[in-house]
């Protein structure tokens, strides 16, 4: 059976009801499977090749010499001091100070110092950083912080005799292996996966089936022409033209 209207021309599908996409999707259902099959593929390749992956984070307090207006300046303050300290030597201290030796680039991979501010107005630095294991995660983390509090009260030591930065740090708290937590949730991305597989599978479904030029069966008739379907003509011209 041939989709062709009185002009010869196929006709196009409009809009499909929830059911008739269903039955689409249903008729494809190989190509959805497909889909999700190598993305769920992709994810588990992705879990074993990266292993477990922990996060931990230790807060710094931010204290400058005189005191900001309100929380959005105590936020760009915040930032302005990480800006001044978080020098390249800064990051080669605390790399070896962690036990990453020379694996300086990777150590800055896993570590995100980000400036904030509490609710009661104050800044701090929240240095959180990824391991393989809970104690590794909280050694980077402690390790940055500790070095990042020291640099900081030494160049806000005594600015009149030379301090280049007006500000005071201290560790408000550190990092704890038994408080490392997951950073990379694989059941969460196996389900993301999932959903995906079937949106580009069920995408690719409803375009084959609207780009195809014949009808598989009687119920697709009835969803092309929107009416129902009294009986169907088999097609033996592919027959005949063997003959």
């Amino acid at each position: 059976m041939r989709s062709t209207d009185r002009d010869g021309w196929r006709v196009r599908r409009e809009e499909l009801p929830v059911s008739e996409l269903l039955y689409v999707l249903w008729g494809r259902r190989g190509l959805v499977l497909c889909a999700v099959g190598l993305l769920v593929l992709a994810v588990l390749l992705f879990s074993l090749l990266r292993g477990p992956d922990y996060a931990a984070e230790a807060v710094v307090g931010i204290t400058p010499q005189q005191q900001a207006a309100g929380g959005g300046e105590q936020e760009v303050f915040a930032e302005e001091v990480l800006g001044a300290v978080a020098t390249r030597e800064l990051l080669q201290q605390a790399a070896r100070r962690a036990g990453w030796g020379d694996r300086v680039e990777e150590f800055r991979r896993r570590l995100d110092p980000e400036p904030s501010v509490t609710q009661d107005g104050r800044a701090v630095l929240r240095v959180r950083f990824r391991g393989d294991t809970p104690r590794e995660a909280a050694s980077g983390a402690n390790a940055y912080a500790g070095l990042f509090v020291e640099r900081v009260n030494e160049l806000g030591k005594d600015r009149l005799a030379g301090g280049s930065l007006a500000a005071g740090a201290e560790l408000l708290s550190a990092a704890a292996p038994g408080e490392a937590y997951l950073s990379y949730h694989p059941v969460l991305y196996l389900l993301l996966a999932v959903v995906v597989g079937v949106v580009l599978g069920g995408a690719a479904a409803l375009l084959l089936d609207t780009r195809g030029n014949r009808w598989r069966d009687a119920r697709d008739a009835e969803m092309t022409l929107r009416a129902p379907v009294l009986g169907v003509i088999p097609d033996h011209s592919a027959l005949e033209r063997e003959e």
